[in-house]
């Protein structure tokens, strides 16, 4: 039952009604959806936040992509899937489910109120059944993800004081560099040595790092901007926001024509220019024109 896509068959029946909105949830743990988020986090809310937040999902798609590599579990039957939904890589464990359970509850922990709480728990849920209910992952998948994305959380909160006493061992050049050494390595990896039907992930993980890599350490020196806007001035926060997302999602979807997901590298150098534009350029600009 576990591995078996009749669980499908029964929340269709038990829900017909409800394709729509989980094809809506489902989005709620994709890729645009975190990005966008986390650079709301970062440019309004608290860089340092942000930051962070974007490095437990980066870890926890790291972690998701060699579990599937490593277990190569293939999805349920296209026959399955709901429409004209689709969707690539293995199956086990579900990256929704994993990342969503890595993300919000991360998210949790750090905003420490009960509404985040029941919130968090409610998205997670959703987003691991939108997964069944579309017909791309089996019940098991799922529940792998939730668990396997809550202990990852687990273990960075636990391990926390540890890793910012490693981490302050380096220095910023030792970090970037290692950073972007990582990112290179890991679309090098996915190009050229991986079967293709995982390679897509680790080529974008490999992107988003180069990216962090290069826009961090180039915000820090030129522009250090401050996240935090006085009460008195929250239209800059809508400016700020506004703005900054449409132009993030416009490189997102507009890049996709040029640099394409088919190959590998493109893939990676995407998503390395729209987090530069996100975390440097952005912020380079809006200071400039005082938001």
């Amino acid at each position: 039952m576990l591995f078996d896509p009749g669980f499908t068959d029964i929340l269709r029946e038990a829900l017909p009604w409800a394709a729509p909105l989980f094809r809506f949830i489902t989005e709620l743990g994709s890729e645009t959806f975190y990005i966008g988020f986390i650079l709301l986090v970062y440019w309004v809310y608290d860089k340092r936040s942000g930051i962070r937040t974007a490095f437990v999902l980066l870890s926890s798609l790291l972690l998701n992509y060699w579990l599937k590599v490593i277990i190569q579990n293939p999805r349920p039957d296209p026959s399955n899937w709901y429409g004209d939904y689709e969707a690539s890589n293995y199956s086990t464990p579900s990256g929704h489910a994993q990342n969503s359970s890595s993300f919000f509850s991360w998210i949790a922990t750090r905003a420490k109120t009960s509404w985040i709480y029941v919130l968090s728990a409610v998205l997670i849920i959703l987003i691991g059944i939108s997964r069944i209910y579309l017909g791309v992952h089996y019940l098991m998948d799922v529940v792998l993800g939730w668990g396997i994305g809550a202990l990852l959380v687990l273990t960075i909160v636990l391990s926390e004081d540890w890793i910012k006493k490693q981490l302050s061992k380096l220095t910023d050049v030792e970090l970037y560099s290692g950073l972007f050494v990582f990112g290179i390595v890991a679309t090098l990896i996915s190009t050229y040595f991986l079967p293709a039907a995982p390679a897509d992930n680790f080529g974008a993980l490999g992107g988003l790092v180069m990216g962090i890599a290069i826009a961090l350490p180039l915000e820090e020196k030129y522009v250090g901007f401050e996240s935090h806007i006085p009460e008195n001035a929250k239209w800059k926060t809508v400016l700020r926001v506004a703005i900054g997302l449409v132009l993030v999602m416009i490189s997102l979807a507009g890049l996709s024509i040029i640099l394409p997901s088919e190959v590998i590298w493109l893939r990676a150098l995407r998503y390395a220019v729209v987090v530069f534009i996100g975390v440097f350029v952005w912020p380079f600009v809006f200071e400039k024109l005082g938001l």
